[in-house]
């Protein structure tokens, strides 16, 4: 499966959560149906952006190392030189999971004095951000698609073709090694339930489903254990 259809998936999934939390809202004058259903929302909506920014930062760093491993033709140079000058999807997809996570925050306004009316308005406006960004989003990974497509086929013509590689050629680099990027997974993991228990339920922790522990400890449990494996596999090699 490509990339657009896991993002095709979770925007399907997005659309009737953030269509249901507004008409909850509407028709329920802030009920605890409502509140948790936004909560939900709001992970989606930052889950399903996440995943469109991360991968169109990973396929760009892909196609950075593809022009400077072969010498491809000038057109192709060209229209990756658009593809990069084009980021409209990046602010967009930033702005809506913001936009969902500040909907939600606001959902427990009352408790902080926040009129009800701001919490309607940044609701309406996150509802409508996130369906316009997740069109967006669409587009601009179908058209990251085409590029990176168009880059196999043309490596696989120089391959064929016994074209050699730059002698300066390089891989895309990151700065921070794999096991660091896995125990930053492991510690993210508790995010969502610390900010449940101490913002949500105010240190409340036995108002929690003993589901959401078990969630947050086994996406942590599978970060550290990664992290684990992959620095073992550093030492050994």
């Amino acid at each position: 499966m490509r990339m657009t259809h896991y993002y095709l998936a979770l925007a399907l999934l997005l659309a009737p959560c953030l269509l249901l939390t507004l008409l909850s809202g509407a028709f329920q004058d802030g009920s605890q149906r409502h509140l948790v259903l936004g909560f939900f929302t709001a992970v989606l909506s930052v889950a399903t952006h996440t995943l469109l920014i991360l991968f169109m930062i990973v396929s760009g760093r892909v196609l950075r190392a593809a022009m400077q491993a072969r010498e491809l033709p000038a057109e192709f140079l060209v229209e990756l030189n658009q593809f990069f000058a084009r980021r409209n999807a990046y602010p967009l997809a930033i702005l809506a999971a913001f936009a969902a996570t500040a909907a939600a925050v606001l959902g427990y306004g009352r408790f902080i004095g926040v009129p009800p009316p701001v919490h309607m308005l940044v609701g309406l406006f996150a509802v409508l951000l996130n369906l316009f960004a997740l069109g967006q989003g669409l587009r601009a990974l179908r058209a990251n698609q085409d590029l990176l497509d168009g880059a196999a086929r043309e490596l696989d013509r120089l391959d064929k073709s016994g074209a050699p590689m730059r002698a300066d050629a390089g891989g895309p680099q990151w700065k921070y090694g794999a096991s660091t990027r896995w125990l930053v997974f492991a510690l993210s993991a508790w995010g969502p339930y610390l900010y449940w228990a101490l913002v949500v339920w105010r240190g409340s922790f036995a108002n929690l489903t003993p589901l959401f522990l078990l969630l947050s400890a086994t996406a942590s449990a599978v970060g550290f254990l990664q992290a684990w494996r992959t620095r073992v596999g550093q030492a050994s090699s």
